[in-house]
């Protein structure tokens, strides 16, 4: 963190601590939210952790580890959540047991995995886990898991924008539940899609009948803080202050960790929409130190882009530019902790498989054991046995000859597709690389023709017209010829300028890039947030630098709306220790960088920054966006 950020919340703790310490006036309770530095999350009971030790039967553990997963939910803590879910599973699975009760545990580590999976953002995991619950409880008739998990369902559908998926989901059940907390649920989220919607009435209407909710306790807070988001967007400011602050203080006495975070950021937000930047920072700030205290990546990667997004209205581009290192720092550190829990996955998949062989082994074994009494018993089947142990290996040869032809008909068949794809991929790449060397050696003849028109015909041009205006002559044919020279003087200058763009020359380049990209999102669903520091030297560039960093950026937007899918996207150009830096950032379907360095976008993206001595750091993964940084050296260029 910047220094001045450090100090900054310094001065928010002690401000804390010296106004919000016992309140005592209704209006000090108001302010108890602000005491959030320095709280710590809430662990589980440590009798819990304790019975699961000493509990013997199976069906103890089970309930204790499906408590203790639930309670993780409830606070938000993703890791713990899938660790028990797994735990659970293999319990479970290991257990061989047929009875409703390892059934009913089964199709709740599967609801744990999903929950987990959800609040991580791996919606496609958390859609598996929860449809293998559903299907599992259905097959099981297990009524009381299966609204558990159809919720899930239209939960993640929400979360990826399938908004008629979840409400075909949610509909029906807003008529088959009449009470309780599964009720609310659904109302929860059927008002997150009114409100999605932009019918915010319907929305102010769900929200308002959850809050009610005495028996849950965190589904009521979360109903309030969409209402105190409602009402910012209608721009009922009082309002929706009061509401952020009331969910705040509640989020905090009740641990809801989460809440708390997401109740900050959205404060803050308003606060920087109505010009309360300073406010901002100080409440954005504590609540990241929270964050760090921890330990949760996700919740810092959201608070500092709120704090980015505040530094810039506060023209504060030096704090901005170190927090978004940061940013890629926290999203680098939650890309190597994804990686190390697949891998954990994997080894118990690994795992699973081996005992699932063992436990084969031991069932061929008896079979052949039952198969060897049964032969000798049957000794008059012996020359049928005989006939067919001759006949086996003869259609064992047949079939294996047969597979083999098939198989090598296939692969004929692939290595053709795969000369065809190289052909083109050939074909492609040489007619990039003619456009390229064409519209490059283009550009450097009219830049030398231009210069010689210029330099060389222009400044002979007007050395004879300064020649003949000096000519004391009152001669008629004088003053045709002179007006001639200058009219050919004018027509070579006005050609060099035309072979010159004059797009980039004295122009304000910031404001130019600027305008493109507020053209592509007045003509696209995508949201551009751009900004450059210093604009001033960003201006006085090079030419020819800046014509290909213009290149570079519409290159780059052009890839983000045809593959992305995104709804967002930032793009940062700062000049620093003499060295020009491009942050580009999606939040889109991402893709395998593994899989797709011989793109020939990329390639193309790789030639241009050849040119310019530059360096790029590329970090992508399936549903996790692109971040696209580009480094280039002045000196070299």
């Amino acid at each position: 963190m910047p220094k001045r950020i450090g100090l900054r919340i310094l001065l928010a703790s002690i401000i804390s601590s010296l106004f919000f310490v016992n309140p005592t006036s209704a209006q000090e309770q108001d302010k108890v939210w602000f005491k959030a530095f320095g709280h710590t999350p809430n662990s589980i009971s440590p009798e819990l952790y304790h019975q699961l030790e000493t509990a013997k039967q199976a069906t103890e553990r089970w309930r204790l580890l499906f408590s203790i997963g639930k309670q993780h939910v409830t606070q938000g803590n993703t890791d713990s959540i899938l660790h028990y879910a797994s735990v659970l599973a293999q319990e479970t699975v290991d257990a061989h047991d047929e009875t409703n009760t390892a059934r009913t545990y089964e199709i709740m580590a599967q609801w744990l995995y999903g929950e987990g999976n959800l609040k991580n953002g791996l919606l496609d995991e958390a859609l598996v886990s929860y449809i293998k619950g559903l299907n599992k409880a259905e097959a099981y008739q297990d009524d009381g898991f299966v609204y558990n998990l159809k919720i899930g369902l239209a939960k993640v559908y929400f979360h990826k924008g399938e908004i008629e998926k979840a409400s075909e989901i949610l509909l029906p059940l807003q008529n088959q539940l009449k009470e309780g907390e599964l009720l609310s649920y659904t109302n929860y989220y059927l008002g997150n899609i009114a409100a999605t919607q932009a019918n915010f009435e319907k929305a102010k209407r769900l929200f308002t009948l959850v809050s009610k909710n005495e028996h849950h306790t965190k589904l009521s807070i979360a109903a309030k803080l969409m209402l105190a988001n409602i009402y910012g967007e209608e721009k009922n400011t009082n309002k929706a202050y009061s509401d952020f602050e009331s969910v705040m203080q509640k989020a905090l006495v009740e641990r809801y960790y989460d809440i708390y975070t997401e109740a900050v950021t959205s404060y803050g937000r308003l606060m920087n929409n109505n010009g309360n930047h300073e406010t901002a920072e100080l409440i954005l700030s504590i609540a990241y130190t929270n964050s760090i205290q921890w330990n949760n990546l996700e919740l810092q990667k959201k608070i500092i882009q709120q704090l980015v997004y505040t530094y810039q209205q506060k023209e504060d581009f030096e704090n901005a530019y170190n927090l978004m290192t940061q940013y890629l720092s926290v999203n680098n550190q939650i890309l190597q902790k994804q990686n190390t829990r697949d891998l954990k996955e994997l080894e118990v998949k690994y795992e699973t498989l081996q005992k699932e062989n063992q436990i084969y082994q031991l069932k061929e074994e008896q079979v052949a054991k039952q198969n060897e009494l049964k032969r000798q018993k049957t000794i008059k089947m012996a020359i049928l046995y005989g006939f067919l142990i001759l006949l086996i290996p003869i259609v064992a040869l047949l079939v294996v000859y047969y597979q083999k032809l098939q198989t090598q008909s296939q692969l004929t068949q692939r290595q053709q597709e795969l000369n065809e794809q190289k052909l083109k991929t050939l074909e492609q790449e040489q007619q990039l690389q003619l456009a390229e060397a064409s519209l490059e050696a283009q550009t450097e003849e009219r830049s030398r023709i231009a210069k010689q028109l210029h330099d060389s015909i222009g400044g002979n041009l007007a050395g004879i017209k300064l020649q003949l205006s000096n000519l004391v002559s009152t001669s008629r044919n004088n003053s045709e010829l002179l007006k001639q020279v200058n009219d050919t003087y004018e027509l070579v200058r006005d050609i060099s300028h035309d072979l010159t763009p004059k797009k980039f020359i004295n122009s304000d380049y910031v404001n130019l890039i600027r305008v493109y990209l507020e053209n592509i999102a007045k003509n696209s669903s995508l949201t551009i947030s751009f900004s450059a520091h210093p604009n001033a030297k960003i201006n006085s560039l090079p030419e020819k630098l800046k014509v290909e960093v213009y290149q570079i950026i519409q290159e780059l937007t052009t890839n983000v709306l045809k593959h992305a899918k995104a709804t967002s996207l930032e793009v940062h150009l700062n000049l620093h220790q003499n060295e020009l830096q491009l942050l580009f950032e999606d939040d889109g379907i991402g893709f395998d960088t593994e899989k797709h360095k011989t793109g020939i976008g990329l390639k193309n993206l790789n030639l241009r920054l050849q040119n310019l001595d530059a360096s790029m750091l590329l970090d992508s993964a399936l549903n996790r966006g692109t971040a696209i940084t580009i480094n280039i050296p002045l000196n070299a260029n």
